[in-house]
């Protein structure tokens, strides 16, 4: 069984599916959204050489119908729909579900949803736009990166150990593409840095938290920030205080090994470091 349900950014929602009063019949745009090929061809060649691809904006369209014993009722419904649809309130987020998951993405209805009538049975039509084509986790992953510490003994003549401790953890990306991350390292660092032992890049910020301050950097496209969340509740952008070096790294598909670390070793094991991040796929 199939279900729609969108929410405005006014947090309210209208559901389609199998039971009324909103009945979902079909809905079309959940597989891979269009491929924009890109290529070059040189003068005398065969064909043409691949250099990348990249998806359009996906189009997610649903039909269906109001159902309603009376005229009124059907009318009050229509004006419900139009309300939570309204595009001028900007892109909601349309959730996807199905016999086996949920998906959730970001969208924006156009134009009027309404055909014919029958009745007391109103017809729509619905097209949302999502200009991120990827579906994501209805949910969003939290995982946190802890300290570890512990040994290895040999089986020597002379008991022989090898201590370790480590501040790292290990994160699966389930989804088809890499994928932007929030960290939250709550202090005290000197200096805090993650590093993504997976691809080698790391993020750092030449700042000293306290152990009441909380540094957020997110490294989603379009929406990139680093900032402090002092004890007050007040915001500190220390964009400016990244380290040269730094990368807004992310999330590759498979197992990543994320670690952090401070310039003052004795912070790392009172510091508490999270990462929330939702899987993306190319069709739901």
């Amino acid at each position: 069984m199939q279900r729609v349900t969108y929410v405005n950014t006014r947090g309210e929602s209208v559901v389609f599916g199998a039971f009324g009063p909103f009945v979902l019949e079909r809905i079309d745009g959940t597989g891979a959204p269009p491929l924009d090929i890109k290529s070059t061809k040189s003068p005398y060649q065969d064909g043409s050489s691949f250099v990348g691809a990249q998806f359009a904006d996906r189009d997610i369209s649903i039909v269906g119908f109001i159902k309603s014993n009376r005229q009124q009722d059907m009318y009050e419904r229509r004006r419900e729909l139009v309300r939570i649809l309204n595009p001028k309130l900007g892109p909601g987020r349309l959730i996807y579900s199905n016999d086996a998951r949920s998906y959730a993405i970001t969208a924006i209805a156009e134009e009027s949803p309404f055909n014919d009538r029958y009745v007391a049975n109103q017809m729509f039509s619905i097209n949302f736009i999502a200009n991120d084509p990827y579906w994501r986790d209805e949910n969003q992953t939290v995982k946190g990166l802890r300290f570890e510490a512990g040994g290895l003994t040999f089986p020597l003549r002379l008991p022989t150990q090898f201590a370790f401790a480590a501040y790292r953890g290990n994160f699966m990306n389930t989804g088809d593409v890499e994928t932007p991350v929030e960290i939250r390292y709550q202090g005290p660092a000197l200096n805090p840095i993650v590093e993504s032992e997976t691809t080698g890049e790391y993020i750092k910020v030449n700042y000293e938290l306290t152990e009441h301050d909380t540094l957020i950097i997110n490294t989603e496209f379009g929406n990139k920030r680093v900032e402090v969340v002092n004890a007050d509740g007040t915001r500190t952008n220390v964009f400016h205080w990244i380290d040269l070096g730094s990368t807004f790294f992310q999330l590759q598909p498979g197992q990543n090994v994320l670690k952090y670390g401070s310039d003052n070793d004795s912070d790392q094991q009172a510091a508490t470091v999270t990462v929330y991040w939702h899987n993306k796929y190319v069709g739901g």
